[in-house]
């Protein structure tokens, strides 16, 4: 007998916040969630077996295995009328993850984390992020760590189609400064844990210049130009910006003292602590 299932989730908006380029050098990284809700609906229709359409098969898989430990079957299925194509496998990973009991999954987390590729990771820790809520860190192997703070500041976002080649940045610098890459790869990794010190004390001026530090360092690297940062100082007044910069998700991030008003292409947003719901 099949289990049917027809529910509307509000899915909040999840971005990677520190540390997403250096997720291969098994870094951690740390995801925020913002006060946007995508309202989406899942349903399952009778089908001979289990069903689901993913743009990612390694989470197509993933998820299949978790849908069947729960005892469900059919054709699944997740639409909103504003479904962002870009955004498709995080609102369908983070709403079939919520089908599937959060808590039950949590033991295999880890270990399902540790067999992704980068873009599948962040997609999955993403839509991990939003089941909770507030922010998160994690590292490959190792699951998520739910972080307890409250940011009274705004955050303008600015999503961009452009990817960066960050494995070949990365391999590229590692080449050219073999001498540097131990102690650059630890600093990188430090910076993720002070951004988790900053979160947990509500220090919005500590983050912001720990974002700005990381878009100097990815700079350093080559991952991002002048370009890039000249915009993230154009807001006045804030507290600091980074570039997003992972094959999952690219853009830019700058934290703000709430009367700073967002510049065309940016949209500004407040951290919450809200997860997934359902609606009606």
């Amino acid at each position: 007998m099949i289990c049917m299932v027809d529910v509307q989730l509000g899915i909040p908006f999840t971005i990677p916040i520190f540390g997403e380029a250096f997720i291969s050098l098994n870094n951690p990284v740390a995801f925020a969630t913002l006060d946007f809700c995508t309202q989406v609906r899942v349903k399952n229709e009778r089908a001979n077996h289990l069903e689901l359409v993913l743009k990612s098969p390694a989470l197509t898989r993933v998820l299949i295995n978790l849908l069947r430990k729960e005892g469900l079957s059919g054709k699944f299925s997740i639409a909103s009328q504003v479904m962002d194509q870009r955004e498709s496998d995080f609102l369908a990973t983070a709403a079939l993850l919520y089908i599937v009991d959060p808590d039950r999954i949590e033991p295999e987390v880890p270990t399902i984390m540790s067999k992704l590729q980068d873009r599948d990771f962040i997609t999955f820790a993403r839509a991990l992020t939003s089941l909770s809520g507030g922010f998160v860190v994690c590292r490959k192997g190792e699951g998520l760590v739910s972080l307890e703070g409250k940011m009274d500041a705004f955050v303008h976002v600015r999503l961009s189609g452009k990817h960066r080649g960050v494995k070949e940045a990365l391999a590229r610098f590692s080449k050219a400064f073999p001498e540097l890459i131990g102690s650059f790869w630890h600093l990188m990794g430090h910076l993720v844990l002070d951004g988790g010190s900053a979160i947990r004390e509500g220090n919005s001026e500590k983050m912001g210049k720990l974002l700005t530090l990381e878009s100097d360092l990815l700079y350093s690297l080559g991952l991002a130009d002048l370009n890039d940062l000249r915009r993230l100082s154009q807001l006045n007044p804030n507290y600091g910006g980074k570039i997003i910069c992972s094959e999952a998700m690219s853009g830019a991030v700058i934290l703000t003292p709430k009367e700073t008003l967002s510049p065309p292409h940016y949209n500004r947003f407040k951290f919450s602590a809200d997860g997934v719901k359902e609606i009606g």
